[in-house]
């Protein structure tokens, strides 16, 4: 004969089974269901939101003398994120110029819980084309990918990177890069008008100002580059820049040099064929439109860099004939051990000068 288990407590006899509780099954269900239900209403809320909240930005933009439009417009995502496609994008500037900018396609994508970073990949080819005089310009590219961050309805960051860029005018090829890219922020704490600036060009390639020019590219990529490939980077800071509205360049600057706008050129670099050329310096405009400040310039192997910018059409021919009096005419210096030229330009008063040689006077820029 078994004995029983000590751990299990007897059952009393003629007591009922433990009943069960089904609710302790259809409570999570219930729960989950009603979370599904809750998050499916607050999304296509959101969604209306965002539609209207695109239609006022479309609104304020045509203020501004933008006109942006869609063939078709697509708000989805659901469930967890907002994508807005919209089918031959185009927007038009008002006023001088007045240019019209037209693509294949966009499609912008934001996190729900980040709505605030949108990334928006766009499908090339652009046109952008001037309506006076009928002038055309065609772009394209591998993958074109932009990315924003913005506050409180102001655009704090925003990122360009292009893979396989092209650029042409009537068939003609005028400028292609294996990879560009293009990054502006605000800075904080700083006034609106302060921007830093950084751009970077891989692979660098011109309009062919040798022989005859280099015929566009007739796919989505641009041309491989040439051999003598030339990279480019710049940093700055922009002080002073005017509202982003549609406005003739003479205006801009104008309004620019008016508010006491300032370049502060960090660092600027050109590299090609073992040569280098580098750029540091602060500019601006004087009251009569002058350039107005200072402009450092160091060469190293001038003879390589040119040779290989002439290469990859970015220079004529001949330019490189002149990198040896162009040393010769620099001030001798050294950079990270190789032997260099240096240009130190001053802009004053409508006169440039090399150090203390004065060069010649400089009128307005407009």
């Amino acid at each position: 004969m078994s004995l029983p288990d000590a751990s299990t407590p007897p059952t009393p006899a003629g007591a009922a089974p433990a009943k069960r509780r089904p609710w302790l099954v259809a409570l999570p269900a219930g729960l989950l269901t009603l979370l599904c239900v809750g998050w499916s209403v607050a999304w296509y809320y959101a969604a209306g939101r965002a539609s209207s909240e695109i239609d006022a930005w479309i609104a304020r933009e045509a203020q501004e003398g933008r006109n942006w439009n869609c063939a078709s417009r697509e708000i989805g995502g659901f469930p967890f994120r907002f994508e807005l496609i919209c089918a031959e994008p185009t927007v038009s500037f008002t006023g001088a110029g007045q240019w019209t900018a037209r693509l294949g396609r966009a499609h912008a994508v934001a996190q729900v819980w980040n709505p605030n970073h949108i990334i928006a990949e766009f499908q090339s080819p652009a046109t952008l084309i001037e309506t006076a005089s009928g002038r055309e310009l065609t772009a394209n590219w591998k993958l074109l990918q932009v990315s924003g961050i913005g506050n409180d309805g102001k655009l704090e960051r925003v990122s360009v990177a292009a893979d396989d860029y092209s650029l042409a005018e009537g068939g003609t090829r005028l400028f292609s890069a294996s990879r560009a890219e293009l990054h502006v922020r605000h800075r904080a704490g700083e006034a609106a008008g302060t921007l830093d600036v950084a751009l970077g060009v891989n692979g660098a390639t011109g309009m062919g100002l040798n022989a005859a020019a280099a015929p566009a590219s007739t796919g989505g990529a641009a041309q491989a580059a040439p051999a003598a490939a030339v990279d480019a980077e710049l940093e700055a800071t922009v002080t002073g820049v005017p509202p982003f509205r549609s406005m003739p360049p003479e205006e801009r600057l104008a309004l620019w040099q008016q508010a006491g706008g300032r370049v502060n050129l960090l660092q600027a670099r050109v590299t090609g064929g073992g040569g280098a050329l580098n750029a540091s310096g602060d500019l601006g405009l004087d009251a009569l439109r002058r350039p107005d400040g200072k402009l450092d310039l160091t060469v190293v192997k001038a003879q390589a860099l040119f040779t290989a910018m002439a290469a990859a059409r970015l220079l004529p021919d001949f330019a490189a004939n002149l990198a040896p009096a162009m040393m010769m005419a620099g001030l001798p210096t050294t950079v990270d051990g190789a032997n260099a030229a240096a240009f130190p330009f001053s802009f004053r008063d409508g006169r440039v000068s090399l150090g203390v040689l004065p060069l010649g006077k400089i009128g307005p820029l407009y």
